[in-house]
């Protein structure tokens, strides 16, 4: 892999300048979007996670994320990442509300499908105006398909073909015709795809059609798919990792992890961020930076969103960044479920 970073956001400005706004405080900490997304849509680097799990007996409901929101735009965080299956898009419609913020200020990405899958043409549809509804508004400035599978919806384009591969490659095609369909009705700025391996994406391009503007996928300290990140900024496809610090409050228990120590407690990890006087999860977070990758950390904590928001004054060393990138991760490193099980 090479290292980018804000090399990344150089030569992406570079080759679409005419398409640019001028770079403001918003723009200078975000990279534009592409393939599926409208002129000018620019996504921020750092984002907040709003997933709705965490700590065994604990979830993120509607007044967690609510609360979560409020705090992240107070402090100058701009990019919320939610979903329709994650149950908590009208608290976070409200603290939107309350920041008395611009909306065009704020980017909000929101996702289809959850973990029955793709939810074929009409079921996108349908999907698309409940999160508007949710949200009050009438637009969301990234729309993710959730997942590539399984294949659980009724439609009958997702039920074409005589094997799994085949229904849920109509299934995906399906479903991403009626992305295009909403991305040129004004009511996504921008779509894109979420864990979506390269055998999901190339049903995508097989299409001959709209490329996705983003893929969402987990990328952390202890699972990256390097492979997959070339295979997407190839095609300017811009790599959003989420989990990217492993799901510190209950992966590491969950996951039975030696010590249940977070891959910020590795000892290399903490070595760097005492050498650059910042913590371990900023370290981490300039590590996938570094790889051209976005973010979207989760947090309730006022001090660690500001934190993750602060990685853009200072750079890893060629040995720091080989140090990260080579640390091995312990049994069962993946905090998510692995989407390559999905034909």
């Amino acid at each position: 892999m090479v290292r980018v970073g804000d090399i990344y956001v150089v030569v992406i400005m570079t080759l679409l300048a005419v398409d640019c706004f001028p770079v403001d405080e918003f723009d200078a900490h975000s990279v534009p979007l592409v393939n599926g997304a409208k002129s000018g849509v620019r996504m921020p680097i750092v984002g907040i996670g709003t997933g709705g799990y965490g700590p065994p007996g604990e979830t993120w409901d509607d007044s967690v994320a609510e609360k979560a929101v409020t705090e992240f735009l107070s402090i100058g965080g701009r990019r919320i990442d939610t979903a329709l299956s994650y149950f908590d898009q009208r608290g976070i419609a409200r603290a939107v509300k309350a920041s008395k913020l611009p909306r065009e200020s704020i980017f909000i990405t929101s996702k289809v499908g959850g973990r029955r899958g793709p939810p074929g043409y009409n079921g996108t549809l349908q999907q698309m105006d409940d999160i508007l509804e949710q949200f009050g508004s009438p637009y969301v400035d990234l729309l993710l398909i959730h997942w590539p599978g399984p294949i659980k919806s009724n439609d009958p384009e997702c039920n074409k073909g005589n094997t799994a591969s085949e229904k849920a490659r109509s299934c995906r095609q399906a479903t991403w015709r009626a992305m295009e369909t909403i991305l040129q009705s004004g009511k996504a700025k921008a779509i894109g795809v979420s864990n979506f391996a390269q055998n999901h994406l190339q049903d995508i391009i097989d299409m001959n059609s709209t490329l996705p503007a983003v893929n969402q996928v987990e990328f952390q300290l202890y699972w990256h798919e390097f492979s997959l990140v070339h295979f997407c900024q190839q095609r300017n496809i811009t790599f959003n990792g989420y989990s990217p610090l492993g799901a510190a409050d209950w992966a590491p228990i969950i996951h039975n992890w030696p010590g249940h120590n977070t891959s910020m407690q590795q000892p290399v990890v903490q070595q760097i961020a005492k050498a650059h006087n910042k913590s371990p999860a900023q370290i981490i977070l300039r590590w996938q930076w570094e790889f051209g990758i976005v973010v979207n950390p989760r947090t309730k904590s006022s001090e660690h969103m500001k934190e993750n928001l602060d990685i853009f004054d200072f750079t890893l060393s060629d040995v720091e960044f080989q140090q990260m990138t080579v640390i091995s991760p312990p049994k069962n490193p993946k905090v998510t479920p692995d989407p390559h099980k999905y034909p």
